[in-house]
């Protein structure tokens, strides 16, 4: 049984479909002004919220899978999710320590 992502998701993010993170949202294209660190790690963070959405639309198929490939599929879950927060408070330390530098 094959799995599909389709990326052209990628700009239908809510608060709906990441319920667990609402506040970790983060828009497509990166603005102009900032770093180019900040700018790659959106991206990576972007490719975290594929990896996250995947795995939770393969977690709700369930009952298709064995225990052990569901629990494997949970756990790399959250390790995405966490992998995600952390990139989301580096991007925010980051966009607040150039702020004030500039300031």
């Amino acid at each position: 049984m094959g799995f599909d992502l389709d990326r052209s998701e990628a700009g239908e993010w809510s608060a709906a479909s990441d319920s667990t993170a609402p506040d970790m949202q983060i828009p497509l294209a990166v603005p102009a002004g900032q770093s180019v660190l900040v700018q790659a790690l959106s991206r990576n963070l972007i490719a975290e919220r594929f990896a996250i959405d995947a795995y939770r639309k393969i977690a709700a198929q369930g009952g298709n899978y064995d225990k052990a490939t569901l629990r494997l599929v949970r756990v790399a879950l959250a390790v995405e999710e966490e992998h995600a927060e952390i990139l989301s408070a580096i991007i925010e330390n980051l966009r607040n320590l150039n702020g004030a530098l500039a300031g």
